[in-house]
């Protein structure tokens, strides 16, 4: 019974408190697709601990980093792994002293 009584603050006092997460909601579309590179634009959530985002490509040749302090960008060039159709981006978003808050890793079907 005694250690209910210590339990039930932080029940009361945890519950219905929702933590805001850069990068919420990332949502992708290709573009344009042709010769094996696409235009691929990725969207998300505002967030006001975010100062910047950056937006790389791992799976093209040669890879690619994109910055932006907006919520949406547009990359161009996008390429697939090798003898495949998906390919790999990644976001990451920055706080105003420049840390890392957020990390995403996305993942897009690109063959028409």
């Amino acid at each position: 019974m005694r250690n209910l009584v210590f339990l039930l603050p932080l029940l009361v006092f945890g519950v219905g408190i929702a933590y805001a997460e850069p990068l919420d909601n990332l949502q992708s579309s290709v573009l344009d697709y042709s010769n094996s590179t696409a235009t691929v634009q990725i969207t998300w959530d505002a967030d006001d601990d975010a100062t910047f985002y950056k937006i790389g490509c791992v799976s093209c040749f040669p890879n690619t980093v994109e910055s932006t302090s907006e919520h949406s960008l547009t990359i161009s060039n996008v390429t697939p792994f090798p003898n495949g159709s998906m390919a790999m981006l990644y976001g990451l978003a920055y706080d105003i002293e420049n840390n890392l808050i957020a990390a995403k890793q996305i993942l897009i079907y690109l063959a028409p």
